[in-house]
This record gives C-alpha cells, sequence and structure tokens, in this order.
C-alpha cells in the first residue's frame, strides 16, 4: 500500500458478525475515505511491537456507498479510528453512536513507502556525458 500526504485512504467496512469470513471482499457494508494528513501519515509510519497495537481516532473522515439498510443507524453518529498492528497492519473500526454494531475492515498489510526523489537523481546522473 503506497501512501501520499492529501489522497484519500479508502478501506472497505464490513458489520462485524458470525458471518464477515464469508462476505464478499469486494461487497463492503461502506467505504471509509480519510484525507492522508502529514499528522496521520506520521502516525500510520510506526510499526507496534508484536503484542501491541496503535489506536489512532480519526477526527475527520467520510463514509460512502454506505449500504441502505445501515443508514439510519449512521444517521445518529458515529466514530471511527485506525488500528496499527505489529507488521505494521492496518485496520480501521467504525462505531455508530446508538448502537451495539461495530463495523471492521480487513486488516491490510501495510510498508508505507517514501518518494525521497533519488529516482530523479539517478536519472540526471545517467543525462549527463562523462568529460573526455
Amino acid at each position: 500500500m503506497e501512501l501520499q500526504e492529501n489522497t484519500p485512504l479508502i478501506l472497505p467496512l464490513f458489520l462485524l458478525n458470525d458471518d464477515i469470513e464469508s462476505r464478499d471482499i469486494e461487497s463492503p457494508d461502506m467505504q471509509l475515505s480519510v484525507n492522508l494528513t502529514a499528522d496521520l501519515l506520521a502516525n500510520l509510519c510506526q510499526n507496534p511491537a508484536p503484542e501491541q497495537s496503535i489506536s489512532i481516532p480519526l477526527e475527520s473522515y467520510e463514509l460512502k456507498d454506505i449500504e441502505a439498510s445501515y443508514t439510519v443507524l449512521m444517521a445518529n453518529g458515529h466514530q471511527a479510528q485506525l488500528l496499527l498492528n505489529h507488521g505494521p497492519v492496518l485496520s480501521a473500526v467504525l462505531s455508530p453512536a446508538d448502537a451495539e454494531a461495530l463495523f471492521v475492515s480487513p486488516p491490510v498489510d501495510m510498508m508505507p513507502t517514501f518518494d525521497l526523489g533519488l529516482d530523479e537523481e539517478e536519472e540526471d546522473n545517467t543525462n549527463e556525458q562523462p568529460a573526455n
């Protein structure tokens, strides 16, 4: 997964119940979209210890493609967080305000990559002619 500042991170969310293992990954109950700010990226660049988990509360996010049967449930408010586990492995959790329901995303193996501009530097060096 490539993470880039000021781009959306979109994760599918599924109702956590006994049927979650048999669900089609292409048919989530809704999608969580969050803009990757510099602060959020800094939090995502951690790799917790094997028995540790880091919870990152989301202040600003958007729910998209909400399954019709859950729109009323979401209307009363909700809160979301990203969970970072050892690996690093990223997942999301969404809790509706007035319900015992919980929506989760499948865990995603994540190794953040960064563009340090090294490719451009190498290209500049290859275009130069050696002096004779």
